[in-house]
């Protein structure tokens, strides 16, 4: 069971995480200051207004991270059962830990049952969805909650196909690959076009349906039924995020009248090559010819290294 504070308790620890919020943001600011005079800032043909805008951009990213990194440490501190480990659906955890999306914290390595040790707010209750990573829900229970406040999010999969089907290769050649189509279900019994497309390596979420025609894998578009001749894995490979292992999550979708991969993923770096930071990129891939359609990248990605 855990502790319950009571009102003083809670304030003292707002005070302690106040100050450690403030030493951060300080010192973080002597650095980028400091590294800043380091740089040749000449050589990017900076002037002064340029220089300090640069300086102040660089200070918020610093402060942003910090205190997102602070708030979910606090909230990490308060579970024994949850770890620091990070994890996803290509990264599993050791042990007999399993991999969970937490509110407010994210994807953690945890102990079973998450249910049992994770508190929901006052007037909701917890629920672990089947999808995996499972994720926790905080549903709303009691008469007074609005009538669409249901657990829409816990869903079960079935596996409705299983076969090979013919696709194209980064190299423009054609070949076969193994797929699986996992239809889910939604928790009120109301039909589904969505669910899961698992192939060889790695898997995608789909939300329009998908059917397979003469060994073709097709997706139901407004424009009619359009080839999806692109799996997850080769999506990746053309992204911002190569690596899998950076992957965070892949989606395939209908966007202008055709299906789109979009992967998104984060890649570590440092600051002025001094402060741990994330960089998020989001890239959409033609899932009918495997060409990149977009990149969504961070403007301030050229002062991390």
């Amino acid at each position: 069971m855990l502790k319950e504070f009571s009102a003083k308790e809670k304030f003292s620890r707002l005070v302690s995480f106040c100050k450690e919020l403030l030493y951060f943001t300080y010192s973080n600011l002597h650095f980028a200051k400091e590294e800043l005079k380091i740089i040749n800032i000449n050589n990017f043909n900076l002037n002064k207004k340029s220089t300090q805008l640069l300086l102040a951009a660089a200070i918020m990213t610093v402060f942003l991270t910090g205190t997102a990194n602070l708030v979910v440490a606090q909230e990490v501190n308060k579970y024994p059962q949850i770890t620091d480990q990070f994890c996803d659906a290509l990264n599993s955890c050791s042990g007999d830990l399993g991999c969970y999306g937490f509110p407010g914290i994210g994807l953690r390595c945890a102990k079973p049952n998450p249910c049992n040790y994770y508190r929901c707010p006052g007037g909701t209750q917890c629920t672990l969805t089947a999808s995996y990573p499972g994720k926790i829900i905080c549903s709303c229970i009691g008469s007074e909650c609005p009538v669409n406040s249901g657990n829409d999010d816990a869903v079960s999969f079935d596996l409705s196909t299983q076969t090979e089907v013919r696709v194209i290769k980064p190299d423009g050649q054609e070949g076969q690959q193994n797929i699986s189509l996992w239809q889910a279900g939604s928790k009120r019994g109301a039909p589904s076009k969505g669910g899961i497309l698992e192939s060889t390596n790695i898997s995608a979420e789909y939300v329009n349906e998908l059917i397979v025609k003469d060994r073709q894998l097709f997706m139901k578009t407004s424009a009619g039924e359009k080839v999806v001749n692109v799996m997850p894995e080769d999506a990746v490979s053309a992204s911002e995020t190569p690596n899998a292992d950076l992957v965070q999550k892949i989606e395939l979708k209908e966007e202008s009248e055709k299906p789109v991969y979009i992967v998104e993923g984060t890649k570590q770096a440092r600051l002025f090559s001094l402060f741990p930071v994330r960089l998020s990129f989001e890239t959409k891939v033609d899932a009918s010819t495997g060409k990149v359609i977009s990149a969504k990248k961070p403007w301030w990605r050229f002062l991390a290294f």
